[in-house]
């Protein structure tokens, strides 16, 4: 989360995008806790987005109504795909590539 908070001054989604890659098995319980104690709307926008992104069954048990992540849109993807889930703006290349 704290490399996400980076994004994209310092890190591009696909460095992010990386060790997302390796949290298959994140118990939903903890991840409740921690994305209900992060402050960062930004975030909680991009970790959902890329967690969604990737599939994994731990999203699927996470209630997103639990998080408060703001309301309007974020430019994050300077000329990228507004995500209408999470309204960010993301690549336009990993806006339809699914992981799995």
């Amino acid at each position: 989360m704290e490399e996400i908070a980076d994004l994209p001054d310092k890190f591009s989604f696909e460095h992010a995008d990386e060790p997302m890659q390796g949290l298959v098995n994140l118990s939903p319980g903890k991840l409740d806790q921690v994305l209900k104690a992060c402050l960062s709307i930004k975030v909680k926008r991009l970790f959902l987005w890329l967690a969604e992104r990737h599939q994994y069954p731990w999203f699927f048990r996470l209630n997103l109504d639990n998080y408060e992540l703001g309301s309007g849109k974020q430019v994050i993807a300077k000329h990228g795909a507004l995500d209408l889930q999470y309204l960010i703006t993301v690549p336009f290349h990993m806006k339809n590539e699914s992981r799995h």
